[in-house]
């Protein structure tokens, strides 16, 4: 069958978005062809944003672009992967103008919305036929091959939702790849790549040479109280082994020229035996490589074999997952499991390798008091780290943070996420406001920035203060203001 996959275009309030190949859409493509399945690639997204009228930036092709790539591929199959609430109706509007053009079309729709939001992505749009839940490489062959010869009964495909006599049919996501080396590699071949490589965006200090992104392994198994990747990857934690990783930076590095890799696994370092094995790997084999862990590491499992092994094959940076300060919040509330002694003594591991250390932190959990948060400024200005991401805590649908709010009537079911939400908080408890969470930012940033200057001396001096970009600076200059405007006031 012929497949078009196409990746939703979207609207956002800022002109800048990090860009990187999109993997899974990579995948569902590398699997259909394997089968036997013309396919083709069609990413709108990639040109300069246009800008609207109402202030905001639209990441697409014009209507006529898309409808004349759909005309001319004429595909028995449209996918549109979704990945944001904010960008459904985007998405919609392709699925729309697919049927417009050729009502024979099946319509499927993959990514992020449909596997939280099921059902409601068909009820939402008519034009419709299906939709893909958690990972799809083996939900869209067996689609693939209903519509090309009946079989199997479309009851019987895990993941899928259809429609049946005006219902809509949904089946649950029961079964996830154990053997992820029997998925072929991303096809990377079916699309521009170099338009991926080099955008010019730096994340965490890479992306200022050719760039791309590595997935070794799929889930987590820390179950965070905010995180909705499990319903993608299953709660399951699975690896692929080290040969077929090394298979794909041999590809990476030869084939595509790539000088920096993103690992964007979400827990890269779960199994410490294997991570090292890996690394051993790639420093015998002398790649040429920096990479870093953009989405986040586990604090669990650093020792300083593994951390010596990571500067040794090029990591440029790392993420760490510390969410707060406050034990109470970390453990407690989040679920991490994690006391302040490891982190520090992780941070420390890492400042003594020379690798820049960022920490990952969420303001706004339920129950998060300015007594937890004075121990987030106070465990932050003590650890040795480089930068640090701040970011308010957003309810995904279906995660435990979600289902606490409604119980506590703080948002009510079927709260949806804005593309603002990115941006601003959003929710208040009893325990602060949004404006308490803004303000806690600012404070945040600017106790970090004053209680860092003499470390981010000494990593200008040696030159390793790559991750430094103008957004940083940036905050610290604007958070700086609003605070002393504030203190005016």
């Amino acid at each position: 069958m012929k497949l078009l996959l196409v990746v939703s275009p979207y609207v956002f309030p800022q002109p800048n978005a990090l860009r990187s190949e999109h993997l899974g859409v990579l995948y569902l493509a590398a699997s259909a062809r394997k089968n036997g399945h013309e396919v083709k690639i069609f990413d709108p997204t990639l040109g300069h944003p246009t800008a609207l009228r109402d202030g905001l930036f639209s990441f697409g092709a014009p209507e006529h672009e898309i409808a004349e790539t759909i005309r001319s591929f004429a595909p028995d199959v449209l996918g549109v992967s979704c990945h944001y609430s904010f960008s459904r109706q985007c998405a919609f509007n392709v699925v729309d103008l697919a049927k417009r053009l050729d009502a024979r079309t099946a319509t499927v729709m993959g990514g992020i919305v449909p596997s939280i939001h099921g059902r409601r992505v068909l009820d939402d749009c008519p034009s419709l036929d299906y939709a893909l839940v958690g990972e799809s490489e083996r939900t869209l062959l067996d689609l693939l091959s209903f519509l090309s010869n009946r079989t199997p009964s479309l009851c019987d495909i895990d993941g899928l939702l259809f429609r049946d006599e005006g219902d809509v049919i949904s089946n649950p996501k029961t079964h996830f790849i154990q053997d992820l080396d029997s998925i072929p590699y991303p096809a990377r071949d079916l699309v521009d790549i170099h338009r991926y490589m080099n955008t010019g965006s730096r994340i965490f200090g890479l992306g200022n040479r050719p760039a791309l992104s590595l997935l070794t392994s799929r889930s987590c198994p820390n179950h965070c109280s905010f995180c909705n990747m499990w319903m993608i990857h299953g709660r399951k934690w699975r690896m692929r082994s080290v040969d077929n990783v090394l298979g794909e930076i041999d590809e990476i590095v030869d084939k595509y020229h790539a000088e920096h890799i993103y690992v964007v696994d979400d827990s890269f370092t779960f199994n410490p035996s294997r991570t090292k094995v890996l690394l051993e790997q790639v420093i015998r084999k002398g790649y040429r490589i920096r990479w870093n862990t953009p989405n986040g590491i586990s604090v669990h499992g650093i020792d300083e074999e593994l951390v010596q092994l990571m500067k040794r094959s090029g990591c440029a940076s790392v993420c760490l997952a510390i969410e707060s300060g406050s034990e109470y919040i970390r453990n407690t509330v989040i679920g991490k499991r994690l006391p302040d002694e490891q982190i520090v003594k992780a941070v420390r591991l890492f400042q003594k390798a020379k690798i820049p250390t960022g920490g990952f932190l969420v303001l706004g959990m339920p129950g998060e008091d300015e007594t937890h948060f004075r121990e987030t400024l106070k465990l932050i200005n003590r650890l040795p780290l480089s930068f640090v991401v701040a970011q308010f805590a957003i309810p995904f649908p279906g995660t435990k943070l979600y289902h606490d709010l409604v119980r506590m009537k703080v948002i009510e079911d079927g709260w949806e996420m804005r593309m603002d939400t990115l941006s601003r908080p959003a929710f208040a408890t009893r325990d602060f406001t949004l404006e308490d969470l803004v303000r806690r930012k600012r404070r945040l940033q600017f106790s970090f920035y004053l209680h860092h200057v003499p470390q981010m001396m000494r990593e200008l001096a040696g030159g390793r203060l790559y991750w430094l970009n103008l957004d940083s600076i940036t905050q610290f200059l604007y958070s700086t203001i609003r605070l002393k405007i504030e203190e005016r006031l």
